[in-house]
């Protein structure tokens, strides 16, 4: 006798369906010219988390997946492998980790914490930089050489550029990324389909280790400077400055929290990052990105919002 599917098992195939028909109707919006593009190819990654975070990863790589096979018809078969490996893969692998509990030192389950899927995240950053690094040396005549094409500059220039595009188009995508998890974790949660409580903006944190490991990356990019190597340790400390700027913001959240007009300050924070491309410029954009990625990183070594106890113990002493 066959096994009916039940209403839970519809409820995410039709979860799937419609969150990847809606990733891909961004990306497919994006390529007609649209004046938003940016923005739209931005949002393709939201609809995947929604329903993922509501329904649990296996929906997430569905809708990934759906959403690919949608593009590809559309558009072509590069387009839908590019999409496949920057959108829909790692948002099912941030999906998992996200809903995946680990155990306590007590034996307790807990959810992972937002210092951990901003590891996670690192990691597939870094895994992204040395794909894009290998891809155009093998296969795309080089990174400087598309550089060049894709900016119209000189070769001289080119070259410059290479050695930190693919950390800074990476950052950018992470960024994108982590915005994109926070925001459907946050509708999850209001609509009633929230499978984790979401993270706490203000307890976010990250192991003392990343810091170190930031410092040699940068270190050999500096001093190999020629080579693919060089390139993949200097991209890598770029990608590897995101969660320490996602510190930088805990550190805003933190510093509002029992302020009055707090939240107009966090939100003020926020439109002011969002808005520096417009009104000052990509430099603007990355000039605060380094700003808080300092304020970060102040942060993780002297504890000021005290989550390590060491300013509290210094008060007892």
């Amino acid at each position: 006798m066959p096994v009916r599917p039940t209403s839970s098992d519809a409820r995410s195939a039709l979860l799937a369906l419609g969150s990847g028909l809606a990733s891909a109707g961004l990306v497919l919006t994006a390529e007609s010219g649209s004046l938003a593009r940016l923005v739209l190819l931005a949002l393709a990654p939201l609809p995947l988390f929604a329903g993922g975070l509501s329904a649990g990863a296996l929906t997430c790589l569905a809708a990934g997946l759906a959403a690919a096979v949608t593009v590809t018809l559309g558009v072509g078969s590069t387009s839908g492998a590019c999409y496949l490996a920057a959108v829909a893969i790692p948002a099912a692998i941030m999906v998992r980790e996200a809903l995946r509990p680990v155990r306590a030192a007590d034996g307790s389950a807990k959810w992972r914490s937002g210092g951990a899927l901003l590891l996670w995240l690192a990691g597939l950053g870094v895994a992204g930089v040395g794909s894009l690094v290998a891809y155009f040396g093998l296969f795309g005549g080089g990174l400087a050489a598309k550089v060049g094409e894709l900016l119209g500059v000189a070769p001289a220039a080119a070259e410059m550029a290479a050695r930190i595009v693919p950390g800074l188009g990476v950052a950018s995508w992470m960024a994108v990324f982590a915005v994109d998890g926070v925001v459907a974790e946050w509708l999850a949660e209001r609509f009633g389909f929230a499978i984790r409580p979401p993270i706490d903006m203000k307890r976010l944190s990250l192991p003392l280790w990343i810091g170190p490991i930031l410092m040699v990356a940068g270190l050999a990019g500096a001093v190999l400077r020629h080579g693919a190597v060089g390139v993949v340790c200097l991209n890598s400390a770029i990608v590897l400055l995101v969660p320490f700027a996602f510190l930088g913001l805990a550190m805003i959240h933190a510093l509002a929290a029992d302020r009055p007009g707090g939240p107009a300050l966090v939100v003020g924070a926020y439109i002011v990052l969002l808005a520096s491309p417009a009104l000052l410029g990509w430099r603007g954009l990355l000039i605060l990105t380094l700003m808080l990625a300092g304020l970060g990183s102040a942060d993780q070594l002297v504890d000021f919002r005290d989550m390590r106890g060491l300013r509290s113990g210094m008060r007892r002493k």
